[in-house]
């Protein structure tokens, strides 16, 4: 049973207790419960931040969001008392946004919807970079179709090779030994945005995507390689 929410020593007790049930409960994926602790390296945000103009983080957790941005969204009720604000799904997403959700095709698939419905409704500047893993077993796969299929909102800029592809370990976990898979995919940049989003980055820098890919070394971006790509 989780500690109940009554100070902040149990609120963190509760917190990892969560988090270690429902990695033993889950009936999800080995693949899917490893996304969990698959958290992007914190370069990735820090360039984000300036260049896209992001100040959000949508499907994160407390124990993995980025504090650089302004505000997150869990879909943990006990991490509202960290910060959270819950269910990113709830409302609109809204501004500029990043999302790295879990490696659940159904979860992954909302995102993206939820994502589009947002650019489309909206008559503000409303973007969301999200990260998507590109499997290689799969030739396309839903949310891939939906991006695709929607290039009125939807660009991949480019994507980081799996040989170049790292993640970094929660702050809470250091020293703590984990025995995870070899990955095999690639990881697919995608902007989700409406047509307003590209006027005000470049009117906030003229230069935001080249400062961008400056700030992400290890990605290869769509204007700079063939449409059909290897991996």
């Amino acid at each position: 049973m989780s500690s109940p929410v009554q100070c902040l020593a149990s609120d963190i007790a509760g917190l990892l207790q969560d988090h270690e049930a429902r990695l033993k409960i889950s009936k999800a994926s080995q693949l899917t419960l490893e996304s969990y602790s698959h958290i992007l390296p914190q370069h990735i945000s820090a360039a984000l931040q300036p260049c896209a103009m992001v100040s959000k983080e949508q499907m994160a957790s407390a124990l993995d969001f980025d504090p650089g941005n302004s505000s997150y969204w869990s879909e943990r009720h006990r991490d509202i008392a960290f910060g959270a604000n819950y269910n990113a799904f709830a409302t609109k997403f809204t501004g500029f946004s990043i999302c790295h959700p879990v490696y659940d095709d159904t979860k992954m698939l909302k995102c993206v919807q939820h994502s589009l419905r947002s650019a489309m409704c909206s008559e503000l500047p409303t973007a969301t970079l999200i990260f998507l893993p590109n499997w290689e077993n799969k030739s396309i796969n839903a949310y891939k179709a939906l991006v695709r299929d929607n290039p009125k909102y939807c660009t991949t800029l480019g994507f980081i090779p799996k040989t170049r592809l790292t993640y970094a370990m929660p702050t809470l976990w250091k020293g703590v030994q984990q025995n995870f898979s070899i990955h095999t995919w690639s990881m697919d940049i995608i902007a989700v945005c409406n047509k307003e989003v590209k006027q005000r980055l470049t009117d906030a820098s003229p230069n935001w995507l080249q400062t961008l890919q400056r700030g992400i070394p290890e990605a290869v971006w769509e204007k700079s390689v063939p449409r059909k790509r290897g991996h």
